[in-house]
């Protein structure tokens, strides 16, 4: 799983880099029911106002198209959204199945 998990929590903790206002995010890792969960928590808060919303979820998928690609081919789960915790902010998560990493770390 090595080499999907690197590649998902480096494109998620790029993405999340780029958008905290602070000079620190958070990681969270945790495996369980034969998948990796990995978040991300930044302190870029949610935008009340609709078109600022879109247009920053739009600029959050772009920067994340190589770990969309990735997790494709894993077969795994991706999304992000607000957060309450820790300190608000977005969430950032993927969910990666651990036959779909050993798969992907085999055809890399």
């Amino acid at each position: 799983m090595t080499a999907a998990a690197t590649q998902v929590t480096g494109e998620l903790a790029a993405c999340a880099c780029l958008f905290t206002p602070s000079d620190s995010v958070y990681l969270s890792l945790r495996y369980r029911d034969d998948a990796l969960r990995i978040c991300l928590y930044d302190g870029h808060p949610r935008h009340t106002h609709r078109r600022l919303a879109a247009a920053c979820d739009g600029r959050r998928r772009s920067l994340l198209l190589l770990l969309a690609r990735v997790m494709h081919a894993c077969d795994g789960e991706w999304g992000f959204g607000e957060s309450s915790e820790p300190g608000d902010g977005t969430r950032l998560w993927a969910v990666l199945p651990r036959e779909g990493a050993r798969a992907y770390g085999c055809a890399a």
